[in-house]
Parts: C-alpha cells; structure tokens; sequence
C-alpha cells in the first residue's frame, strides 16, 4: 500500500465533496426573494472520481524495495 497516494486520494476526495457541497446565497429586491447557486458543481464529480481512482491505486500498488 502507497501511503502517499492513498493521502492525496483522501484529500481530493474531500475536496470533491466540499466542493459538491458548497452554496451561494445572494438577496436580491430588498431581500424579498434570494437565489442560491453551486458555483464549483462541475467540478465535484470529477474530483470524487479522482480520488476514489488514487484510493483504489494506492491499495494494489505496493512499495519497492
């Protein structure tokens, strides 16, 4: 198992889901009405994807001697 690649895996999983997660909310007209957005959702799948692709890698490749 490559410890490295099995952190950096986790962190970018991580960043995947914050980033899926992550919401704006914006008042508009006197505060009458309020919109909300996710600005980085094209980017969550991807990353989770990422992350979980390095987990799985890190756990069939072993260190050399």
């Amino acid at each position: 198992m490559n410890k490295s690649l099995l952190i950096i895996g986790i962190i970018v999983l991580l960043i995947g889901i914050f980033t899926g997660a992550y919401t704006t909310s914006q008042s508009h007209l006197f505060g009458l009405f309020s919109t909300t957005s996710s600005p980085y959702a094209d980017f969550s799948i991807p990353l989770m994807i990422g992350g979980i692709v390095l987990i799985i890698v890190s756990i069939f490749i072993g260190k050399k001697k």
